[in-house]
């Protein structure tokens, strides 16, 4: 239960403070201000001094608070209500009571900016992304914004300052505007519509595209007639939504299109959350998009290499995680994991014995001796521990293809060619075990070497048709990162709405809308120096 807080209720500041120590938590007027270092530290460096007597500051707070729900924040974490009430007269607290809700409304705002309101470490067990903040110095900072201004320049700094996410922050204002407008009906279900069909349900889709600015509301002499405006309307849908362009209503796009208007507004505010997480990408770096089965490579701020993937699939979900490539392998051979022989290859064997000759691969003793695979009693596994390895050895048919880039890790997770690239032409692409299967990887491998004379795309090539193993060594590691966002951002700053194949949305957008407790551990008076 929190102690309330009656207004007036005369109490020095430095009273407050340490009843709010030594209780962990208080309430002002109904908002929940919690013990947290670097309350303690701010108002000791004051000498416990009232901060917030400049009228302006608390104007500035204010429009903060009113920006951070333009940017897909919940305006109630910082006492929105409050912070309006003080302003227009509503709401009347003591000197006292009304400086500490402010403060703490700021130390929020900042630390969420900074931050992350949710904290991935809590969510996501492989995540190690390393946050690294501005040199600033939290105490001091505010200080010096609530006294002399700046407040909006200062949380600029903590935010993700990319054209990507402005272009967010404006697709949420449209998705919201569309929201408030009435959001769009939905398409009934039925047999596919193509075009040239006459049908009721045409409308219906003419509606639906109309709702989202996709076709302009024109009025049309056959409204039920699937005619060429509307193709190309519904091929700029599919695009839109990661589909298949084909310009044909089919249940897949008309599933897509009957998702309400609040989950996809939702969505962008996932993904702006997940831009604030994730902002310390270095200028050269890989960048595994799995949520959008995408690999691409920038160099120097630009983007050099930009692929196809394809991902785990759900039961067997790529990790979301940093690490640093330091070599590449040519011609692999793949030693079977645990999970994949218990579940995938001792099945096969049993089934059919010469499967293992069928696909190159060998049994192995620890040592590394090959055995007569006829020799084994395979019924006896997985009841007992298989003494065992299986390797496949290299060649076109490899699982891993023709060349892996290797990033050590305890997932063993890596890039890797594939033997299955019929599979990239899909617009799904959750085939793997967890690895990441690169289309064009010779290209990103010559990228990663960056040796045009010895390693051009002719060199990478004439390796991997001699057939020989060879493990090459990058000259300069490249730090990978495996991240995960379910919209993207078009050339021409459109939102595109992907799949969310891991289902990672709906508990971060739960977060987002709980009532923030901020976390002491992450909010100690030097966790912005980074």
């Amino acid at each position: 239960m929190l102690a309330p807080l009656a207004a007036g209720a005369g109490e020095s500041l430095s009273a407050l403070l340490q009843r709010l120590s030594a209780q962990g938590q208080l309430e002002i007027a109904g908002a929940a201000i919690y013990q947290l270092p670097v309350t303690q530290a701010f108002y000791e460096q004051r000498g416990f001094l009232e901060a917030w007597t400049n009228p302006t500051s608390v104007r500035a707070l204010a429009e903060e608070i009113q920006q951070a729900g333009r940017e897909g924040m919940n305006g109630q974490d910082y006492h929105q209500d409050q912070v309006l009430g003080l302003l227009d007269g509503s709401l009347e607290l003591d000197a006292p009571s009304r400086d500490l809700l402010l403060t703490d409304s700021l130390e929020r705002l900042t630390y969420h900016y900074a931050l992350g309101k949710v904290d991935p470490q809590k969510y996501v067990a492989s995540w190690n992304f390393d946050r690294k903040l501005p040199q600033v110095d939290p105490v001091t900072w505010m200080g010096e914004v609530i006294v002399n201004g700046g407040m909006g320049a200062g949380l600029a700094r903590l935010k993700p300052n990319t054209q990507t996410y402005h272009y967010l922050v404006a697709g949420l204002a449209r998705y919201r505007a569309i929201q408030a407008a009435g959001g769009w009906s939905r398409v009934a279900e039925g047999p596919t519509l193509h075009p040239g069909d006459h049908d009721p349900r045409v409308i219906q889709l003419r509606q639906r595209l109309e709702a989202e600015g996709i076709l302009d509301g024109t009025t049309v002499t056959e409204p039920g007639h699937f005619d060429t405006e509307l193709e190309l309307a519904v091929t700029r849908f599919q695009q839109r939504y990661r589909l298949d362009a084909d310009g044909v209503a089919g249940k897949r796009t008309i599933s897509a299109m009957n998702v309400p208007i609040e989950q996809r507004v939702g969505q962008i505010r996932v993904n702006l959350e997940r831009a604030r997480v994730l902002q310390d990408i270095p200028a050269t770096a890989v960048i595994v998009d799995i949520a959008g089965f995408e690999v691409s490579m920038v160099r120097d701020g630009q983007r050099v290499f930009q692929a196809r993937a394809q991902v785990g699939r759900p039961y067997r979900s790529t990790p979301i995680f940093s690490d640093v490539i330091t070599y590449i392998e040519f011609n692999p051979t793949w030693t079977v994991p645990p999970t994949i022989f218990s579940k995938d290859v001792l099945p096969a064997i049993k089934v059919d014995p010469g499967y293992l000759s069928n696909k190159n691969m060998q049994v192995l003793s620890m040592d590394g001796a090959v055995i007569d695979p006829t020799t084994i009693d395979w019924q006896l596994y997985p009841r007992q521990g298989f003494p065992y390895m299986i390797r496949q050895q290299a060649g076109p048919d490899n699982a891993l293809g023709r060349l892996k880039i290797m990033f050590p890790n305890e997932y063993m997770v890596y890039l890797h060619d594939t033997p299955s690239r019929e599979l990239f032409k899909r617009n799904e692409r959750t085939f793997s075990s967890g690895c990441i299967r690169v289309e064009n990887a010779e290209k990103l491998a010559e990228l990663l070497l960056d040796e045009p004379v010895q390693w051009n795309l002719a060199a990478i090539n004439a390796v991997i048709d001699g057939r020989a193993t060879r493990r090459v060594t990058l000259p300069q590691p490249i730090p990978i990162y495996m991240a995960y966002w379910t919209v993207a951002v078009d050339a021409n700053g459109e939102i595109e709405f992907k799949l969310d194949p891991y289902d990672r949305d709906r508990l971060i957008l739960q977060v987002l809308e709980q009532p923030l407790v901020p976390d002491a551990r992450r909010l100690g008076p030097t966790a912005a120096s980074g």
